[in-house]
């Protein structure tokens, strides 16, 4: 018991001081407002089949909103929040791909509120050997 008592009793100047300067940062943190912003995200397509092709017109982008601390969100770019549809398993013909905010990750203290176009339409066909 004594032990405990010298140990906080030690540098006890140092300690407050300590206790005052992270008491201090997290009050700025609280301080600082949420902001929502939105992004043009680049749309990336993976495991695509090998004997498969996208046809037809896709966007190639997707807009992104995103809620979070302004200091947060001030620092994040569109390549940080990468929207990526894996195609594996595909087969030919149409496919639907919902975008679901739970799909794109976000830096901690931020979520993602809203993805548009929410569903994209694509067109599986088999790919034309160049002759």
């Amino acid at each position: 018991m004594k032990a405990l008592r010298n140990f906080l009793q030690r540098d006890l100047a140092l300690k407050s001081l300590a206790l005052v300067l992270a008491f201090l940062v997290w009050s700025t943190y609280r301080a600082e407002p949420f902001v929502e912003i939105g992004y043009l995200v680049p749309l990336e397509f993976r495991n695509i089949p090998e004997n498969l092709e996208i046809t037809g017109e896709i966007p190639t982008v997707v807009r992104v909103r995103v809620r979070g601390r302004s200091a947060v969100l001030r620092q994040l770019t569109p390549a940080d929040l990468a929207v990526s549809v894996d195609l594996k398993g595909g087969a030919a013909g149409e496919k639907v791909v919902f975008l679901t905010a739970a799909a794109i990750d976000t830096p901690p203290g931020s979520e993602v509120v809203r993805v548009t176009p929410s569903e994209i339409h694509l067109q599986l066909s088999p790919r034309q050997e160049p002759h």
